[in-house]
């Protein structure tokens, strides 16, 4: 026999004047059946988890009890018991109500659904949020509690009256990979407790991809109205785990870039134009960005040096034109001049071709 099920008999109250009332049931026809156990409870819910049912009678393979006449409403069920004690779950329930007794006080009971909850995420991450309904399975008016015993879950109400329900929030926090459990108890006046176990995994956090970029600064040198610099490559790499899908930017006009995206291992060509730049010094910076990695900055700077003064022809010497105009083949004489009237004399050069 599944001594795991429900047995399987039908409780059945039957009652006479003489004799009082007698609870029979179906024989149960498993082979290690050894007998029946009979409990009783005065109230709602009546079952031996609430602690309201007492063991009333120990029997063999009979499939009736006789329970006399009690002067009070009463519940009855029965378990079926093997040879080495082990015990079925319990029958379904007999009322005993005595001729002239007010009717029976219906007591609310909870019933919880899911009867237990699962969450799973990644470390640092947060997994969806669940809910848990809560309902009177019983009569009555269900006001109820709820709580929980673990710092990672939290309950977006603690209390209720009748139907209703709870979301639970499972944060991960700084836990550690694995297997984390709770636990949230129902609780209501008159109705038997529920506890909802809850579980957490928490796998270990892939490993995310981080930008590599190489050099970490580039410089341009040009002369002013000049020819502009060659190109110079900047290495990317994924330095970190996963997918590396990566892209480039810059701020400046003078600046461009060979491609504005990738994935995984790459490089860019930068080239930098003079153009009409000032002399002086001009700073910008490349910017690689990826999903799920911390971005990275490069500088770039392009140095614009003064173009060179241009050089002049030397100046003739005093006289030169004169003297240039003489070739080679002339002859210069001296002839003396007297000067009658300031009765001197003087020299006069005298060419001769």
């Amino acid at each position: 026999m599944n001594w795991a099920r429900a047995v399987a008999v039908v409780l059945v109250l039957g009652a006479t004047t003489a004799w009082g009332a007698t609870l029979t049931w179906d024989a149960d026809s498993a082979p290690d059946l050894a007998g029946y156990r009979v409990y009783q409870c005065s109230q709602q819910p009546c079952t031996k988890s609430s602690g309201t049912a007492s063991l009333l009678a120990t029997l063999g393979t009979v499939t009736s009890f006789n329970i006399g006449t009690p002067s009070a409403t009463q519940y009855y069920f029965i378990t079926a018991y093997d040879f080495s004690n082990n015990e079925s779950s319990p029958s379904n329930l007999a009322t005993f109500t005595p001729a002239g007794a007010p009717p029976p006080v219906a007591l609310p009971a909870i019933g919880a659904s899911p009867t237990s909850l699962s969450f799973t995420a990644t470390q640092g991450a947060t997994p969806a949020t669940q809910t848990l309904s809560i309902s009177n399975t019983g009569g009555g008016t269900l006001s109820w509690t709820a709580s929980d015993n673990a710092a990672w879950l939290s309950l977006s109400s603690a209390s209720g009256t009748g139907n209703g329900a709870v979301t639970l929030t499972a944060t991960t926090g700084t836990l550690a990979a694995g297997s984390y459990s709770g636990t949230v108890t129902l609780n209501a006046a008159g109705a038997s407790p529920i506890t909802v176990p809850v579980t957490l995994t928490v796998a270990t956090a892939p490993v995310q991809p981080a930008i590599g970029a190489s050099p970490t600064h580039l410089s341009f040198v040009a002369t002013q109205g000049g020819a502009s610099p060659s190109a110079q490559t900047l290495n990317i790499s994924n330095t970190g785990g996963g997918t590396l899908s990566w892209t480039a930017s810059d701020n400046a006009a003078w600046l461009s870039l060979s491609s504005a995206s990738g994935t995984g291992n790459g490089a860019l060509t930068l080239s930098a134009t003079a153009g009409t730049l000032t002399v002086g010094s001009h700073s910008t910076t490349v910017t690689l960005n990826a999903a799920g990695a911390s971005s990275v900055t490069v500088p770039v700077t392009f140095n614009i040096t003064a173009a060179p003064p241009t050089s002049a022809a030397p100046s003739a010497p005093p006289n030169s034109t004169a003297e240039s105009k003489r070739t080679p083949h002339q002859r210069r004489t001296v002839k003396p001049v007297w000067d009658s009237d300031r009765g001197s004399s003087s020299c006069k050069i005298v060419q001769r071709g």
